[in-house]
C-alpha cells in the first residue's frame, strides 16, 4: 500500500493505493477507485480503465512531477526520490503553467475584469488544448506569455488581483 497526500483546491486529503498487477485500488475519502492500465501509447497518454470506464489520460513527465489531463482538470503529483511518502495537487483553476505547452491564444488583457471561471487562456499540450480560467471574480493585473510561446511549470501566467466581495470592507 502506498499513502499519497491530496491537495485539491485548499482541502487536503489523504489517498491510499493498493496495487494489484496492471490494477490499482484508490481509497480518498472511504471512497474505492478501481484503476487499470490498460497501456502506454507513443505520444505520451495512458489508456486506463477508471471503473469499468475507458480513458486516454495525457501526461508528462517533468522531473519528479507527473502531469495528467484527466476529464479535462490536469493533475499534478510530485514524487519525492526515495519516499513512500507522495503528495498529489490538482489544479483545476491555476494560473500557473501546469505542464510544458504552448500558448495558443490569450483571451484577456491587462486592466480587464473577470468573473470566476472566465477564459483566461489556452494552452495545448500532448495534442490537446487546455484552458486556464480565473479562479475568482478579479482584475487581469498582468499577462506574463505571449502567443506561441511555450511555458513550463511554474510559469505564472497570468496576475490576478482577487475583487473584494460587494459589502466587505
Amino acid at each position: 500500500m502506498i499513502d499519497y497526500t491530496v491537495v485539491i483546491g485548499d482541502e487536503e486529503s489523504h489517498v491510499q493505493l493498493v496495487r494489484h498487477g496492471d490494477t490499482w485500488e484508490s481509497t480518498r475519502n472511504g471512497a474505492v477507485t478501481r484503476i487499470e492500465i490498460l497501456g502506454l501509447e507513443d505520444d505520451g497518454a495512458a489508456i486506463v480503465r477508471v471503473d469499468g470506464e475507458r480513458h486516454v489520460v495525457p501526461f508528462v513527465i517533468d522531473g519528479d512531477e507527473i502531469h495528467l489531463d484527466f476529464r479535462g482538470e490536469v493533475i499534478t503529483a510530485e514524487v519525492a526520490a526515495g519516499s513512500r511518502r507522495r503528495r498529489g495537487r490538482q489544479k483545476d483553476h491555476s494560473l500557473a503553467a501546469p505542464m510544458p505547452a504552448l500558448v495558443t491564444k490569450i483571451l484577456v488583457e491587462a486592466g480587464q475584469e473577470v468573473a470566476k471561471g472566465h477564459a483566461l487562456l489556452i494552452l495545448e499540450a500532448m495534442k490537446m488544448e487546455h484552458q486556464i480560467s480565473a479562479p475568482y471574480d478579479g482584475v487581469v493585473l498582468e499577462i506574463r506569455c505571449r502567443a506561441g510561446e511555450m511555458v513550463q511549470p511554474p510559469d505564472d501566467l497570468v496576475v490576478l488581483e482577487r475583487r473584494a466581495a460587494e459589502g466587505s470592507l
